[in-house]
Formats: C-alpha cells, sequence, structure tokens
C-alpha cells in the first residue's frame, strides 16, 4: 500500500470513529432520558413489571453500547445497576423512592463521565478507586438485609451526590464492604475504606445584577431597591442563601422559553420580594421542622397578602403584586389563600411555585421537612405533582430548562 493509500485508510478510520462516537452520544443521550422518563412512571406504579423490565433494557443497551465503542471502563457502575435492577425484577427487594434515588443519580454520574470522554477531559471526574467503592456500596445493596441495606443505600447516594441530605441525622454511616467486585474491576489487595464524599467542580454563581443583565431586563431605581432588600433577607436565615439568584435564574429561563408570557420586570420584582413577610416571622417559628398548629399557620399563610401589599403601593407593580399573592394557590385549588384554580392563577405565580418548590426540595428549607434531594429527585418530585400542585404545561417547560442544565 503507497503512503497515499495508507494516509486515505487512516482517514476513513478517523472518520468512521467519529461517526461511530456521534451516533453512540446521540444514542446515550436518549437511553438516559428514556429511563428518567420511566423512573418517574414508577414513583406511580413501583411494581409495573413492564416498567421494571424496560429500564433494566435501556440500562442494559447502554452498557452495551459503552463496550462496543470502546468506554469499556465506564461500564462498572452500570453493571452494578443492572445487578440491583435484577433484583428488583425478581422481587428479591422492593422499589421505593430512595433505590430510584440510587438508579438516577448513578445515571447522571455514568452520564458525566461519558460527556467527561466526550470532551477529552483530563480530569477524572471519579476516581478508580472512588468508582470501585462506589460499585461495591450500589452491588451489595443486594447482599445486605434490614437496616444494613439502608445503609448500603444511605452511603450510596450521598457518595453520588455528597451535597445531599435525605436522614435526620447529619453523618453518614460506613458500613463494611461486601466482598463483590463489580465486572471490569480487578480485586484489590486490600479493601480501602468508603469514601463518602466525592469532590466536584465548583462554579462562581452570577450575582442578581448580572442575570438581570444576561436576560437584558431594565434595571431601574425599584428594581436596584428590591433588590437592596432581598440581599440582606437571605441573611435571615441559612436556608436562604443564595435563593434569590437560583429562583431568578430558573424562573426567567421557563419564562424565555415559553416565549415571556410574563412581563420579565414583573417576574423580577415578584421574585425579590415574595418571602418579605416570611422574613419577619419569628426565628423559632421560621426554623420550626414539625407541624404548625393554626396561629401559626395562619401567620405562615399571611405572608403573601403582606408582600402583595408592599408591591400593590405602585401601580407600576400590580401585576407583580398578583403574582406574590397567588404562588401559593394550586392548580387543583387546595392552595391559599384564595383558593384559586388553574384558569384564574396568573402565570407568572404558576412559574415561581415551581421555582420556588424545587429550589425548597434542593436546597434545606427547615420550615418545610429539613431534607434536601438529589437533583433529579427533586424534579421527579415536581412532576409528580403535576396536574394538582402545579400547571401541566409549565412542568413541561420547567423539565426542559432542567433537562438542558444538565445536558451542558
Amino acid at each position: 500500500m503507497t503512503n497515499i493509500q495508507s494516509n486515505q485508510q487512516e482517514d476513513d478510520d478517523d472518520s468512521i470513529d467519529t461517526d461511530l462516537m456521534e451516533d453512540f452520544f446521540y444514542d446515550f443521550k436518549e437511553a438516559h432520558q428514556n429511563c428518567e422518563s420511566i423512573l418517574i412512571n414508577l414513583e406511580h406504579d413501583p411494581s409495573n413489571k413492564e416498567l421494571l423490565n424496560g429500564l433494566f433494557r435501556s440500562v442494559h443497551t447502554i452498557k452495551g453500547n459503552l463496550v462496543y465503542v470502546g468506554l469499556k471502563d465506564l461500564t462498572p457502575l452500570i453493571q452494578s445497576m443492572e445487578d440491583l435492577l435484577d433484583a428488583i425484577r425478581s422481587e428479591q427487594i422492593l422499589y421505593d423512592n430512595l433505590l430510584s434515588d440510587v438508579i438516577l443519580l448513578a445515571m447522571d454520574k455514568t452520564k458525566q463521565m461519558v460527556q467527561a470522554k466526550q470532551a477529552k477531559t483530563f480530569s477524572p471526574i471519579i476516581s478508580d478507586e472512588q468508582l470501585l467503592l462506589l460499585c461495591q456500596n450500589i452491588s451489595s445493596i443486594v447482599e445486605v438485609e434490614g437496616d444494613t441495606r439502608t445503609e448500603y443505600i444511605r452511603n450510596a447516594i450521598i457518595s453520588l451526590d455528597p451535597s445531599t441530605h435525605i436522614f435526620d441525622d447529619s453523618q453518614p454511616a460506613t458500613p463494611k464492604l461486601g466482598k463483590k467486585v463489580p465486572k471490569g474491576f480487578d480485586a484489590p489487595r486490600k479493601t480501602p475504606t468508603l469514601q463518602t464524599t466525592i469532590p466536584t467542580p465548583i462554579q462562581q454563581p452570577l450575582s442578581v445584577i448580572e442575570i438581570l443583565q444576561h436576560h437584558h431586563i431594565e434595571i431601574d431605581e425599584d428594581i436596584i431597591f428590591f433588590e437592596s432588600i432581598a440581599s440582606p433577607m437571605e441573611n435571615r436565615s441559612l436556608y436562604w442563601k443564595g435563593r434569590t439568584a437560583r429562583l431568578l435564574t430558573l424562573a426567567l429561563d421557563m419564562n424565555k422559553k415559553a416565549g415571556d408570557p410574563v412581563e420579565p420586570a414583573q417576574l423580577v420584582a415578584a421574585i425579590l420580594l415574595h418571602d418579605i413577610g416570611m422574613a419577619f416571622l419569628p426565628l423559632p417559628l421560621l426554623h420550626k421542622a414539625g407541624s404548625f398548629n393554626e396561629e401559626e399557620r395562619n401567620a405562615l399563610f399571611r405572608h403573601t397578602e403582606l408582600a402583595s401589599q408592599l408591591l400593590n403601593q405602585s401601580s407600576k407593580w400590580e401585576q407583580a403584586a398578583t403574582i406574590v399573592l397567588q404562588h401559593h394557590e394550586r392548580v387543583d385549588g387546595s392552595g391559599y389563600p384564595k383558593r384559586l384554580t388553574g384558569i384564574d392563577i396568573c402565570h407568572g405565580a404558576k412559574i415561581l411555585s415551581i421555582v420556588d418548590t424545587f429550589d425548597a426540595r434542593t436546597h434545606e428549607r427547615a420550615y418545610n421537612t429539613r431534607l434536601k434531594r438529589p437533583f433529579i429527585r427533586a424534579v421527579i418530585e415536581v412532576n409528580n405533582c403535576k396536574g394538582s400542585q402545579f400547571d401541566a404545561s409549565w412542568v413541561e417547560v420547567f423539565n426542559e430548562i432542567t433537562r438542558a442544565s444538565r445536558n451542558n
């Protein structure tokens, strides 16, 4: 073969490899989204054999495709999920929300590793040692029972998402690892201590002003004043740190995706001041973890009216005042303060209701449940309330935005 022919052959091979990888990444993304959709449906029907079998097939297909394109080193986590799903399908263990969290987070971690390979990132998402320990923990869920199984599930979730907090006690237990070694790994000579914290990159969040500039929103004197109030409000409770920027980012992205049915500046004003009434509640009430008596509940319920009255002092912010007043209404009519149903609730309130609840589930809110859920679990919980608490069409917009953020 001549040099020209040899070079041409190498170019063709490179082209084939590139096309193969592009096809794989497309198929992987579709399979990943299919798994998430099945898991959402399993929330409502956890014993559905067809759904469980479909989930197993999707996971198995992902593993096979990883091997086919030469990414066998990424398969141990998928193999651990297969072991777990096989035990669930055979009714060796019962499927529940915590096991759903393990599967969701393991899928997301696999996606991160695949994306790192696609971007040719040299810094690993997770070390081989951490991956081995994580895989052992997931596979061993099948082999243990009772409280020990709960410990393995717990460690698996915290290892996959160190920021989560789903149990009453703050320190994770460290059970002894089982002997099972996932396929794709050589057995280590000595089992290292389980690492329950896997470092993740820290991104500097945008400020409120930067977010508004990004969305080309006019920053007038009123907005500047409202922002100056919102900022110190976050210091009222450790659970509120950074929430204004998070709410603004998600709400404005949702509104933009839907074609800006809500005047962006009105949505901004509503978000900046929607919980100002909460800030004046006594801290013992604000941080109360248990159930509320009638007097406490009424005090909490009044916060929407207080914020609305403040915004109504200026006719310019009437729309924002309505958004604030209605953001705890539910489309099924079970919300407050007026028990409005879907058709009577403004779009801004429907957006704020979703993003406020989502933020509460992904960032600890003491007066709610003291629980912090993994990102994908919180997405599923929002979807579970579609048509009852939240407007179904806005939940679909929320899904598109959160899906896009995970794919970036």
